[in-house]
């Protein structure tokens, strides 16, 4: 379950009953690697969000390491961290949604561009290349929001022809409570296996 307690939103602040303390709500902006996130969270205002990475929190919980040049990170360890800022949060990064959050940002972005992308990369072999449009050919993140948290609101925002979604993002944050659930969303999630998908997206 992603979400921080039982808690009730009243303009943009959470009362946490158990500790009396308010705290702003937390979004998470996750997709598989080359959909956008970082360029979709350097595009929202700086006044307004406060802005982390899943790297900056795992090294904060020390549940980050190198290992043969790839980095790991210890998925579980991510739900302890805490947020007590004065701004709403983003967590930006492909796990993102492993963390405490009360709303979820999905990026998509059709395998055939996300494979340019990617080819553009340092860092990404032939394999790892693979793995990742084959993980978002299948929709893969759905199934593991599904799982970690079914009942959290989210958008899904194709950012196939497009790196420009920060209006999206700000008017679901303005209204996420009244936004349909991961599970209630399944049935709409974009689905790249129909070929129309596929032709229509590039």
């Amino acid at each position: 379950m992603c979400r921080f307690g039982t808690s009730c939103l009243i303009l943009d602040v959470f009362w946490l009953s158990s500790e009396k303390v308010m705290r702003k709500p937390i979004f998470a902006i996750t997709g598989s690697p080359g959909t956008g996130k970082t360029t979709l969270s350097g595009q929202l205002p700086k006044t307004r969000f406060d802005f982390h990475t899943v790297e900056q929190i795992a090294a904060e919980l020390g549940c980050i390491e190198d290992e043969d040049g790839d980095t790991v990170v210890t998925v579980n360890r991510l739900a302890e961290w805490q947020y007590m800022g004065d701004k709403i949060a983003i967590i930006e990064g492909h796990l993102s949604h492993h963390c405490h959050v009360d709303g979820i940002i999905l990026l998509r972005c059709n395998p055939v561009e996300l494979e340019r992308r990617l080819l553009a990369r340092d860092g990404y072999d032939k394999a790892k290349i693979q793995n990742n449009v084959e993980w978002e050919m299948i929709s893969g993140i759905w199934s593991e929001l599904l799982e970690d948290c079914p009942d959290l609101p989210i958008i899904e925002i194709d950012m196939t022809n497009t790196l420009h979604g920060a209006d999206s993002v700000e008017s679901f944050i303005s209204q996420y409570e009244g936004e349909k659930t991961v599970q209630e969303s399944i049935p709409l999630a974009i689905d790249w296996l129909e070929s129309k998908k596929l032709s229509e997206s590039i």
